[in-house]
């Protein structure tokens, strides 16, 4: 079996650490947010026993998330190379490991205990040696600062941002003739959002999930209800998850193919950062992701987008200024 799925957080971070722990030569690591002990140890332990181990970063304050001190310090104790992405790339969103150059994960999760335990997010493990190759190529190019051009053996299944993102994610919803099932961290922007519609216009049967409202970042509220609210005037649902958070990029087309990875529907995804996703037809990999959206769907229900239903929830989590920014005024304030 060439590729195989991991559902999170079902599968909890037990198969990461095997991974991790069969490394006999060489661990290459790009990652978001790292703070999860049990998987800084998992790292370490091999550059302790020999292995080389090289882990990727944003440079401190890029990307608004965390500067991953405590991992940094940890991993550099035991001997693991670590640096910064190349400046020339707006920020390092790609989540990938490669292990001995002979498998790779592509990851949309971030290594944080919420992360691994309270969102729904996914993994894909690949031993195809053209996407290992092609993984490892882009990490060392990323590694010294320099170009890197996917070198597209036969149609590879790997999709590069900023490189062909959007034409592939934007074929691959054409594509879909009876089914699409996306789950994305952002439906941002207008193109993606006009394939769906189009998708929908055409026959396909659309379960589009989305983050609930209050769980959006204050940065990108307008831009992320902006677009909800374009896809609802236009006759497209979409819900949101009961329990678990939402951050997991993924597109199932005819219950048959899927995409997965770090590349969500926004401007700066598919044009600006460094992100990966793949896609797989792979049976048994399928059957587990049609399993977990199947689960999400019969436990979501759909996001109230009228001015009301926005208000209510952002306050009622505490984001009474969000709310405000987003809306204006509640309208009994305003008259007073």
């Amino acid at each position: 079996m060439s590729r195989s799925a991991i559902v999170l957080p079902d599968a909890g971070v037990a198969p990461i650490v095997a991974l991790l722990q069969s490394a006999q030569t060489s661990l290459r690591l790009k990652i978001v947010e790292f703070e999860l002990p049990e998987l800084i140890e998992a790292v370490a332990a091999p550059a302790r026993r020999g292995v080389k181990v090289q882990v990727l970063f944003n440079k401190p304050g890029r990307g608004g998330v965390s500067d991953n001190a405590a991992a940094r310090a940890a991993l550099t104790a035991a001997g693991v190379e670590v640096a910064n992405a190349p400046h020339k790339l707006s920020v390092l969103h790609e989540k990938s490991l490669v292990v001995d150059g002979e498998r790779a994960l592509v990851m949309s999760c971030d290594w944080t205990a919420a992360g691994l335990s309270e969102a729904r997010d996914y993994a894909l493990l690949t031993s195809n040696r053209h996407e290992v190759e092609e993984i490892a190529a882009c990490f060392d190019a990323d590694w010294a600062h320099q170009g890197f051009k996917p070198h597209g053996h036969g149609r590879l299944r790997l999709v590069w941002g900023p490189l062909n993102a959007r034409q592939r994610v934007a074929d691959f919803i054409d594509a879909a003739s009876r089914t699409l099932v996306v789950q994305n961290a952002r439906y941002q922007d207008p193109v993606m959002i006009e394939r769906l519609v189009r998708a929908q216009r055409r026959g396909v049967t659309l379960q589009l999930m989305a983050h609930a409202v209050h769980r959006m970042d204050a940065k990108e509220i307008t831009s992320d209800v902006g677009g909800l609210r374009m896809l609802d005037d236009l006759g497209v649902q979409v819900r949101r998850l009961k329990q678990l958070r939402l951050h997991g990029n993924l597109l199932l087309a005819d219950g048959a193919r899927a995409l997965l990875g770090s590349v969500n529907f926004s401007p700066a995804s598919l044009d600006r950062r460094r992100e990966l996703a793949i896609e797989t037809d792979d049976a048994a990999a399928i059957k587990a992701l049609q399993g977990a959206v199947a689960h999400d769907w019969s436990h979501s229900r759909p996001i109230d987008l009228s001015e009301e239903g926005l208000r209510e929830e952002l306050q009622l989590h505490g984001r009474a200024d969000d709310a405000e920014h987003l809306l204006g005024a509640a309208p009994d304030e305003a008259a007073s």
